[in-house]
């Protein structure tokens, strides 16, 4: 990596002696061409930092648990490093350049830039997706840390609004499918009204989600008590008809086993 940037350097040098000998002023190339450098290096780490932000997109959407882990041992590693010494962040450094030898060589997938993700990722799973996301933010940690900087690429900050984005994610999803397992009770209950003889029925349980009518303590709300088998996970739909207004409420919970709580969803 410090030969490409050597390169890229000589290059900029050299052009630019040409241009400052010719205009009389050899005696600033010097502080262009380090300028010219330090603008390389943000501008890669900057590439760096968009590969990373794409990733992580692509890893909340798979897993949110194996985000959760990877940024928090990232921001571990940041820690630990920046109380390492220059040896450390050296070995550090130099084991990353042999394994990628340019900064082209961190993109992981390696497609034209119009190709989908989700087509251009066939051959790469999550964990393969979280390799490269760790690979490219140690980079960028080792750059932090060699320059001397105090901004930090991984904070306790950014750790909180994480949280807060993956709770968000998974109540999305539990409301998403707490409505899908209320349209399939309610098919049910359509189905057997139509049918000569049909009677209402309490309860429903498809061996994948349950739903039976729960009791909404001091409120005129209809309750329904859904579980899903296969995350353990209990919700409670809640209806009040408002013959006032001839309008229908109905709302989405988080709750127990008992159909007691109800604990808001953050969508």
């Amino acid at each position: 990596m410090e030969e490409i940037l050597t390169g890229v350097s000589g290059f900029a040098v050299g052009w630019l002696f040409c241009r400052t000998v010719w205009k009389g002023k050899s005696d600033s190339t010097r502080f262009v061409a380090e300028k010219l450098n330090r603008d390389v290096d943000e501008a890669e780490m900057r590439y760096l930092d968009g590969l990373r932000r794409d990733l992580a997109n692509e890893i909340m959407v798979d897993d949110t648990e194996a985000m959760h882990r990877a940024f928090h041992k990232l921001l571990t590693y940041e820690k630990d490093l920046r109380k390492a010494g220059k040896e450390r962040i050296d070995a550090d450094f130099k084991a990353l350049c042999l394994k990628y030898p340019a900064f082209q060589d961190f993109e992981p997938y390696g497609t034209m830039h119009f190709v989908a993700s989700q087509d251009a990722r066939s051959s790469l799973d999550t964990n393969d997706l979280i390799d490269r996301y760790a690979d490219i933010s140690q980079m960028l940690i080792i750059n932090a840390a060699r320059k001397g900087t105090t901004l930090e690429v991984f904070s306790e900050r950014e750790a909180e609004q994480l949280d807060k984005a993956i709770r968000k994610r998974k109540d999305r999803a539990f409301e998403n499918r707490l409505r899908d397992a209320m349209e399939r009770y309610y098919a049910l209950l359509r189905a057997l009204r139509n049918v000569p003889g049909g009677i209402d029925v309490n309860t429903y349980d498809d061996g994948t989600v349950s739903i039976r009518s729960v009791l909404v303590e001091h409120s005129p709300e209809i309750g329904y008590g859904i579980h899903f088998a296969d995350t353990n996970e209990y919700g409670l739909h809640t209806v009040f008809v408002d013959d006032d207004r001839d309008k229908t409420y109905r709302s989405y919970y988080r709750s127990d086993s008992k159909f007691k709580e109800q604990q808001y969803l953050d969508t």
